[in-house]
């Protein structure tokens, strides 16, 4: 991997948009983690106002269950024979992770690419470059040795979804522990082009504070 098919698409998309006058608007909405749901609890002797129940003694399949891990029922996928640890997982599952790997990196162009792009027209504006100029001093600002690995990177990971999920998909058994790795290399895709498009911006910012 070279790291310019990335690189170069949405750099001439980038740079053609602006020098063409074209205008895009959008906002990224983020949606907060929800909150880990804290309404169940072990249940443990309360203190009621009868002190004669409170003072009887717990029944013994509680007591010998209280050496091993708990956890809420609802948070643990039920074991299955021949699964790792209770996972369970399908074929499809992994055609899933490579469809949303896809899909985050479209959601990421789409939050940060008409921001990014005002942001350029208004760099034009102020240093008042011609359609050739602008093509040429904005070039910088979507290519360069450390947006090229970022790219590298991420083209290294969407090879990886790919031909990974595909093996997944076609093996006689799911394998849950790879999928466990698919999922772990698309939240990595989706670091890796956040962290790029901050880089973008934070270049771009300083060129127009200058």
């Amino acid at each position: 991997m070279n790291g310019t098919g990335i690189t170069a698409i949405l750099a001439a998309a980038l740079l053609a948009a602006v020098a063409a006058g074209v205008a895009g608007g959008a906002s990224a909405q983020g949606a907060a983690p929800a909150p880990p749901d804290s309404s169940w609890a072990p249940v443990e002797p309360a203190a009621p106002a009868d002190t004669g129940a409170r003072n009887q003694p717990l029944p013994k399949e509680p007591e010998d269950q209280a050496t091993k891990p708990w956890a809420p029922p609802d948070l643990v996928a039920p074991a299955t024979p021949g699964g790792a640890a209770g996972q369970v997982c399908a074929k499809a599952d992994f055609e899933a992770v490579v469809d949303e790997a896809a899909g985050a990196l479209r959601d990421l162009n789409m939050q940060n690419k008409p921001a990014f792009q005002e942001k350029l027209r208004q760099l034009k504006d102020k240093r008042g470059w011609s359609h050739d100029a602008f093509l040429k001093e904005a070039a910088p600002f979507v290519r360069d040795d450390k947006i090229a690995v970022y790219d590298q990177d991420s083209e290294r990971l969407l090879t990886d979804i790919s031909t990974l999920g595909q093996e997944g998909a076609d093996a006689p058994t799911p394998d849950c522990a790879l999928l466990a790795g698919l999922k772990a290399r698309m939240q990595t895709l989706v670091t890796t082009q956040t962290a790029k498009w901050a880089y973008m911006f934070q270049k771009l910012d300083a060129a127009l504070a200058q």
